[in-house]
């Protein structure tokens, strides 16, 4: 392999999911989908009960005047449109994959792909301020690691702990300096 990184670069914050996989002349970072786990699960269940909520409104509204039911449908469309934004962020996998002078990054939305390759030469890697999708599906502001091009940042591990983002920024940063 043309570059080498240090062991101690390697080794993970602790209770980190992410993978490393070295290859030939790579390295390949996976961030993995979330899952059912923690606030996730918790965010669906909250989710689950408003939906149940509107649905008991809606059916006495139909009981009481059938064109009542009408004042439903915002609420009927706030609570399906959290629910499919919190299920594909639950869904949402990140890979990294770094050679010898391009990065790509590639982000897994369900059955969705969007892949990107960097000439390292042209761009950056740093901590950037940002909003971002949470678990729940909404905005939220904070610090996480982007590939910065043609100044335009594309982000990743937005939802890892803070000391995940800092290994991966140091990682990656480290992989280019060698």
């Amino acid at each position: 392999m043309q570059t080498q990184i240090q062991q101690e670069t390697i080794i993970k914050p602790g209770n980190s999911n992410i993978q490393v996989n070295e290859y030939e002349n790579s390295f390949q970072v996976i961030i993995p989908a979330k899952g059912l786990r923690g606030n996730g699960l918790l965010t669906l269940i909250v989710i689950g009960v408003w939906l149940f909520t509107i649905l008991v409104w809606t059916i006495f509204l139909l009981f009481m005047k059938p064109v009542n039911a009408l004042y439903s449908i915002p609420f009927w469309a706030i609570g399906l449109v959290t629910l499919v934004k919190s299920i594909n962020m639950l869904r949402m996998e990140q890979t990294i994959t770094l050679k010898k002078d391009s990065v790509i990054l590639k982000i897994k939305r369900g059955n969705k792909y969007d892949e990107r390759a960097f000439n390292i030469k042209e761009s950056s890697v740093n901590l950037v301020e940002g909003s971002y999708y949470s678990y729940t599906g909404l905005n939220r502001r904070g610090q996480f690691p982007a590939i910065i091009n043609n100044n335009e940042s594309f982000g990743f591990g937005e939802r890892c702990s803070k000391e995940e983002k800092t290994w991966l920024l140091n990682f990656i940063t480290n992989y280019y300096k060698n």
